[in-house]
């Protein structure tokens, strides 16, 4: 258009910033290192040093490029001495291996390699030894000052107080976030920590006033002010939505000073032309996407009545479609809730945190106002959980749908079609999504345990057989970690992929914590309206835990031999009669689905095989889940003969300590074809109406066997 306009001066520039920014691109790659054996030198860099009971993580800079450092404490003595992060900015010689960041096991899962690859680390540096140290470097760094600040933010405070004064004030969110963020994601208000910037642009509305009163003009403010500015993105963690406050804040200032105005599109162009010159990445990343969209369409609204309070309902409702995208649910009352609660951050819970930090850093710390900083935190969460958290799962849909979606949803809103912009930003979005699932059996990675998906066609039923669950071993109290159900990042983010907003049935096969640990934990994300277990199985004190703390709206069945569950899908429980929740109790389902019957066998051992082939002599199998993750006490050869499956399922933890599946098992199913959640990830079987047969998906482009 530029072109055609003949903007000869227009089209030099964006050829002149084309060129400067491939400049960029180019001095923004990184070496190349393989994964092994590691010995050199990192440079820590002290404001990301993070401690989680005796795990230690901090960001590097290494020869080859930004890594991550990961080390295991050896004792409370230095764990103490890591607290102290402004003593750690130094190179540190190590000795330990290098890991490349892994690709996604599971659909719609977190991807933990493309996170890394947006921010430009390279990989992870497993310390095993550190060899020597040299001395921290004794210049002035914001980032030792950041790091002493947020050191001494946490030796000071209660836990609650410094996570939301360090993630407020300063940026920095480590694990003691994460209860944090499960409490404003539901509710819609993450962006208040994430991608608003609002700190930034509250302490400069501040820090401008004060030059205001002390008598500075304009042009007289812009030395202090680009201090100020370099300050604040020190401090703050130099994050995405730091740097798009600045830049804004920035641009408004110098346009104040000269007569002809730019445009809000023109400033949003600059602040976007930085923003790529100090990141080209920025938009790969999540928080840079979120919070160039939302100021995009703040951009684009057209005042309507109750401008600010219209503001807050809309813009939620034009982002939805990019939300869903990335999340795969909406929280419908985000937009009220911002409304009310953005005053109170910024009129009460920003300036307490600031006046805090400031009081304890002159004087020692004021146990009252501390206590009082506490219950107010508390009141807050207690009332954002009660008034919040009710979210719309849509499910995950195509970017380039979502793109459209948005623009569609914006195009109407300015022409204030209100139902148009309802029905492309949230109703297209979710009919899309629903009539894509088709009949599914999902194995779930989730490492050492099992976990099986059934969706039927739209998810008119979907079921659940085991959950997965992390073992955890006895430690000393300084060295326990904070640790989320590993269903958070396994089989939940599928199911809300997949668009599920209520399981019909969970199965627990039997009382193994690699089988039901998180159990509850999925009954929490994700309504289970009946649960169905072993008769007797309650005798096993981990089922019995969680039938005490079962939530109101699951009901529990015991199961009784030769019972068939669902209408779309229809799942019939082979044994046992009764049993006490060990592995030889394992329940046993069968189904059909297609052209294919599926064998479900949780942790049935050899004995137990042997018994369901002589009370079903003509049970025959084409995909066999096998017991017990591949163990030799499974998978008995003349079982294996008698059902005569086509396939071999089986559900174990990449490298896991037991060795499964163990050869003699593997040899067993010589003539079957074995898929393996350790080497491909999730395993799909897909069913397609049109072929009238199963496409078999794997995650990870694995041979297989």
């Amino acid at each position: 258009m530029l072109v055609l306009k003949r903007q000869a001066f227009l089209c030099m520039v964006c050829f002149v910033g084309l060129l400067l920014l491939s400049v960029r691109v180019s001095l923004f790659r990184t070496g190349d290192i393989q994964e092994g054996e590691y010995r050199g030198v990192v440079n820590v860099l002290p404001d990301t040093i993070k401690i989680n009971g005796d795990l230690l993580t901090f960001e590097a800079k290494s020869s080859a490029g930004k890594v991550i450092g990961r080390y295991t404490i050896s004792s409370e003595t230095e764990k103490q001495q890591w607290q102290d992060r402004s003593d750690w900015g130094r190179k540190l010689l190590v000795k330990g291996f290098f890991s490349l960041p892994e690709k996604p096991r599971n659909r719609h899962g977190f991807d933990y390699s493309a996170y890394l690859a947006s921010r430009s680390i390279i990989g992870t540096v497993h310390i095993e030894q550190m060899v020597g140290m040299e001395a921290a470097d004794s210049g002035f760094s914001l980032a030792k000052v950041r790091a002493d600040v947020i050191s001494s933010v946490q030796r000071i405070f209660p836990e609650r107080s410094a996570t939301y004064i360090n993630a407020l004030l300063f940026g920095f969110k480590d694990h003691a976030f994460q209860e944090v963020r499960q409490i404003y994601s539901a509710s819609g208000l993450l962006h208040f920590f994430t991608i608003s910037g609002m700190h930034v642009v509250l302490f400069f509305k501040w820090f401008r006033e004060i030059l205001c009163r002390l008598g500075f003009t304009q042009k007289e403010m812009l030395l202090p002010l680009v201090v100020f500015f370099l300050g604040a993105i020190g401090l703050c963690g130099g994050g995405i939505s730091v740097w798009r406050a600045v830049l804004a804040l920035a641009v408004n200032q110098v346009n104040a000073l000269f007569p002809q105005r730019l445009s809000g599109s023109d400033r949003y162009g600059i602040v976007l032309t930085a923003l790529l010159f100090v990141d080209p990445k920025v938009l790969l990343q999540t928080s840079g996407q979120l919070s160039l969209l939302m100021t995009f369409l703040l951009l684009m609204q057209r005042p309507v009545g109750w401008s600010w309070f219209w503001c807050c309902q809309f813009l939620p409702v034009l982002a939805a479609p990019i939300i869903v995208a990335v999340f795969y649910e909406f929280p419908l009352f985000g937009g009220l809730l911002t409304f009310f609660f953005l005053p109170f951050f910024q009129v009460i819970l920003l300036p307490a945190c600031l006046l805090l930090f400031m009081v304890s850093k002159l004087f020692p710390p004021i146990r009252g106002l501390i206590v009082l900083f506490e219950g107010l935190l508390l009141l807050l969460e207690i009332i954002i959980g009660a008034v919040g958290g009710i979210s719309l799962t849509i499910g995950a849909i195509p970017v380039g749908l979502a793109g459209i979606c948005c623009l569609l949803g914006l195009f109407f809103y300015q022409k204030t079609r209100w139902l148009l912009v309802i029905c492309f930003s949230l109703v297209i979005p979710t009919v899309y999504q629903k009539n894509s699932v088709v009949p599914t059996i999902s194995y779930v990675d989730v490492g050492q345990g099992d976990s099986i998906v059934l969706q039927a066609e739209k998810n008119r039923e979907v079921y659940v057989i085991d959950t997965g669950g992390s073992l955890s071993f006895p430690k000393e109290t300084w060295q326990e970690r904070k640790r989320q159900a590993a269903a958070e990042s396994t089989l939940i983010p599928f199911l809300k992929g997949e668009g599920v907003r209520k399981i019909t049935g969970l199965f627990l096969t039997h009382g193994d914590t690699d089988h039901m640990g998180d159990a509850l934990a999925l009954m929490k994300a994700i309504p289970v309206e009946t649960l169905y277990l072993v008769p007797g199985s309650e005798q096993d004190h981990r089922i019995a835990k969680l039938l005490n703390e079962l939530p109101k709206q699951t009901s529990v069945v015991w199961t009784t031999v030769g019972q068939v569950v669902g209408d779309f899908l229809q799942l019939q429980v082979l044994a046992p009669e009764s049993g006490a929740g060990q592995n030889e109790d394992s329940m046993v389902i069968k189904t059909k689905v297609g052209d294919k019957t599926f064998l479900f066998t949780g942790d049935l051992e050899q004995a137990g095989e042997k018994k369901l082939i002589h009370d079903y002599p003509n049970l025959k199998v084409d995909v066999l889940k096998l017991g017990h993750h591949g163990s030799r006490t499974s998978t008995a050869p003349e079982f294996v003969a008698a059902i005569d499956p086509q396939f071999g399922i089986v559900s174990s933890g990449r490298n896991n300590r037991y060795g499964h599946p163990h050869e003699e098992v593997l040899e067993t199913l010589a003539n079957q074809t074995v898929l393996r959640t350790d080497h491909q990830g999730m395993i799909q079987f897909i069913w397609s109406e049109k072929q009238q047969s199963f496409l078999i998906k794997t995650l990870l482009d694995y041979p297989i066997d």
